[in-house]
């Protein structure tokens, strides 16, 4: 088996390496919103969690359209099917491509860096409007994890270290 070393100096399995890579290569961040609905008294009621992976192209190239590489939204996708391969029970999962949600951070203003979205919804399994509990709370918690293990970092894109890459 293939292996290779995390951020904390453990050697990892292939598929998280895997993971690793695409973040490394793809400049990976993530960042959390809640999902929000219109609750009694006109006041919002949490219901969700949407956890946005977002990327960029390769700097050795363009992936996708017109080449055999695998688009950055597919690439973002494996590491959303990769944070919920788990069993939740109670706990519902939504990956969505091409998400209408908009999000500016303030360093990202300031660059060229051309950003790919996919959005991860932290929901109940039974109904889709009651209100968020700590079973959701604690799978975002392990996805956070699971996300610092591989290298992304929350927010905005950090540059790694030279002797990280």
């Amino acid at each position: 088996m293939v292996s290779e070393e995390n951020n904390t100096g453990l050697y990892v399995d292939s598929e998280t390496g895997q993971m690793m890579r695409i973040v490394r290569d793809h400049k990976v961040f993530w960042t959390t919103m809640p999902i929000e609905l219109a609750g009694g008294e006109g006041r919002p009621l949490k219901v969700g969690m949407a956890l946005a992976l977002v990327g960029t192209d390769a700097d050795d190239g363009v992936s996708g359209e017109g080449s055999e590489e695998p688009t950055v939204y597919d690439k973002l996708y494996e590491i959303a099917r990769w944070l919920t391969s788990g069993d939740e029970p109670d706990v519902r999962f939504e990956i969505r491509r091409h998400d209408n949600i908009v999000f500016y951070l303030p360093d990202d203003l300031k660059t060229k860096r051309k950003d790919y979205v996919v959005v991860l919804r932290i929901l109940h399994n039974d109904q889709f409007n009651l209100p968020l509990d700590k079973k959701q709370l604690d799978v975002l918690g392990g996805f956070e994890k699971k996300l610092k293990d591989i290298g992304s970092p929350k927010d905005h894109w950090k540059k790694q270290p030279v002797n990280q890459i």
